[in-house]
């Protein structure tokens, strides 16, 4: 069982799935955004205040967050979050009501994603000082920080990732069949990126008719932590037009 945290609300709850070596709390600007809204937060296998496990594939973390969810949720994934989302959507179909894929890792990768994978996967094989590593891949995802003391405590929680975590994540975000998945999603799919990002979203729509798409300006990867104010009203707009925004949101 996944530790999560829970926040009480109205409405069909949110499912809100964290990214790569982040933890629940890496979510709590989506949460916020939306306050009357009852919400479930896990922290991944490895991640936070969960236990290891032997399997970091895409797979079996969107098993595990299966099992941890209500059986009629929302899903709102950042990142490696919305690969595990996705892949929950393909798996459960009748469990996401709709799901939110913020600035996601490859699902169709652009080419130019291949070289920043091969750098990473080098650096991570190759350092010495792990934190150090992750101090600094946090504070290149953020162009101009909301709230300065949360993206702290952001870096500083990627930097205390158990390194084996972190290199089996890794390797899983690139490994996941993302393409299939997202073509076999039966819901309804809001795909929101940056101006810099693995996915384009043309590429992403054709892949599956039910994909929405939007983009932010102004932000790096960790959307959520400077531009929920252009986010919010996009998942807003999306919930009310398939019926799923609640009076309290």
């Amino acid at each position: 069982m996944l530790y999560t945290v829970t926040r009480p609300g109205f409405g069909p709850p949110f499912v809100l799935v964290h990214g790569w070596t982040c933890d629940h709390r890496s979510m709590f600007p989506v949460a916020d955004a939306f306050p009357g809204r009852a919400a479930v937060l896990p922290d991944l296998p490895g991640h936070g205040q969960s236990h290891k496990t032997t399997d970091y594939s895409i797979a079996s973390q969107a098993e595990a967050v299966l099992a941890a969810a209500p059986d009629q949720a929302i899903w709102i994934g950042h990142s490696m979050g919305a690969q595990i989302t996705v892949e929950a959507a393909a798996r459960a179909p009748g469990r996401i009501l709709a799901a939110v894929l913020l600035d996601p890792a490859q699902i169709a990768p652009m080419d130019a994603a291949f070289a920043f994978r091969d750098r990473m996967a080098a650096d991570l094989a190759a350092t010495q000082d792990l934190p150090a590593l992750m101090r600094d891949f946090s504070s290149r995802m953020i162009v101009r920080a909301a709230d300065p003391p949360a993206t702290a405590a952001l870096a500083e929680c990627q930097a205390a990732i158990d390194p084996d975590v972190a290199r089996a994540g890794w390797n899983a975000i690139w490994r996941w069949d993302g393409a299939t998945a997202l073509a076999a999603a039966q819901c309804p799919l809001l795909v929101v990126t940056v101006e810099r990002t693995m996915n384009r979203l043309a590429d992403l729509a054709r892949l599956n008719r039910r994909v929405s798409t939007g983009q932010v300006t102004g932000s790096g990867h960790m959307l959520q932590y400077e531009v929920m104010d252009q986010v919010a009203p996009m998942i807003r707009r999306f919930l009310d037009l398939n019926g799923l925004l609640s009076p309290s949101s």
